[in-house]
């Protein structure tokens, strides 16, 4: 019997395999060069939330679906229950005694939560509805006396609010009279500032990295469809405490968030810029909470392109280029916008990083949106500490 040649052996291997289909991020050949990265092109995998981080590969754009990014349940999710009275909110109570006397009073719920009427005294206000304060006060007057019927209608409910920041005309905060939409919103703001341009007008605000922020989540909802082509399907109801930020186009920024030593929003100091100089300038990862990887986000942040690096190779002490494991890049030319997510060691789900890292994103964007608005209202020229009294 003739013996086959043991080299044979694995090129029969290989061509078993190529002919089955069977194709996964791992028989993607390697990368040797940045040239050879940026064309490349982007995939779609189905559940690729539900993989874990070592078994992501890294150096390969991975288009994300909104599942991936965050609970897409949040954007038809319907404002339920009773409106719960707040600090803020004027009531007016009607007492109706004997001989048809009557008496009113207009209350303001106190910074502490409460109203004080006659020979009530103090009575807890906030966080009940307005049936369950008349159930209450009705049984404390009857206690004291008879034959009187106690009312209380709302006056001005101011409690319930949402704040509009970044480039609209009327950025502030909003008081939320009745059901209220994404829509109705950036109307109520005096809808998107235009900016001039060499005596043409033209859009300077930006739809794809815009947010909503709720309860300290972001909620995937895509501006550029609700804005640009009226899906109605992203004119999700606005809720008290809403935070909704529309942020400049004008504004060539990176955003190094996470477990970096010193996490901020990196100015663009030429027409581009790599993923070594914005590691530089955030101060390196801080290996005592970050786990090596570096998520780098782009795109519409409710449906991103997404790229994992793993750091763990990066070598500090030369100083000159660092390795991704696997040799798969050089470095990585970062666009505007661009989220660079320094991994923390507590997430093992390729998921659950993504919601932490868009999250963390919106809240910090939110912020520093919010400070600026501030800087212009009590400095607008900007004179710093040299500002005249």
């Amino acid at each position: 019997m003739k013996k086959i040649p043991f080299v044979v052996i694995p090129a029969l291997l290989f061509t078993l395999l190529a002919l089955t289909g069977c194709t996964t991020l791992r028989d993607k050949p390697k990368i040797s060069s940045n040239d050879e990265l940026l064309p490349a092109e982007v995939l779609e995998l189905p559940n690729v939330g539900d993989l874990t981080l070592k078994e992501m590969e890294t150096g390969v754009w991975i288009q994300m679906d909104p599942d991936s990014v965050s609970d897409i349940s949040l954007l038809t999710k319907p404002k339920d229950g009773p409106y719960r009275l707040g600090v803020g909110d004027q009531l007016e109570i009607t007492l109706y005694g004997e001989g048809d006397a009557e008496t009113r009073r207009v209350l303001l719920i106190d910074p502490a939560g409460n109203i004080t009427y006659m020979l009530l005294g103090t009575i807890p206000a906030a966080g009940r509805t307005v049936d369950e304060l008349t159930a209450d006060m009705r049984a404390r007057i009857r206690a004291k006396l008879n034959y009187v019927i106690l009312n209380i209608g709302p006056v001005k409910l101011g409690s319930q609010t949402f704040t509009v920041l970044g480039q609209l005309n009327k950025p502030q905060v909003y008081p939320l009279q009745g059901r209220t939409y994404l829509l109705d919103a950036i109307a109520m703001a005096g809808g998107p500032k235009v900016g001039v341009i060499r005596d043409v007008s033209a859009d300077i605000h930006d739809y794809a990295h815009a947010t909503l922020v709720r309860g300290g989540e972001v909620i995937p909802v895509d501006f550029e469809r609700l804005v640009n082509k009226a899906d109605a399907s992203q004119n999700i109801e606005v809720l008290a405490g809403d935070i909704i930020t529309i942020p400049s186009a004008l504004e060539r920024k990176i955003y190094a968030l996470g477990s970096f030593n010193n996490p901020q929003g990196v100015q663009f100091a030429s027409s581009q810029t790599s993923l070594m100089n914005v590691l530089v300038q955030a101060g390196g990862i801080n290996t005592a909470v970050g786990d090596g990887h570096v998520l780098i986000i782009r795109g519409n942040t409710a449906n991103p392109k997404v790229m994992l690096m793993d750091m763990s190779q990066f070598d500090t002490k030369k100083a000159r280029v660092f390795k991704i494991l696997g040799g798969r890049s050089m470095d990585i030319t970062l666009q505007a916008g661009d989220i660079v997510y320094a991994v923390p060691k507590k997430f093992g789900f390729f998921r659950d990083v993504l919601k932490q890292a868009i999250t963390t994103f919106g809240t910090t964007l939110s912020g520093d949106v919010a400070r600026e608005v501030w800087q212009q209202k009590i400095d607008p020229f900007n004179f710093g500490k040299n500002r005249p009294l």
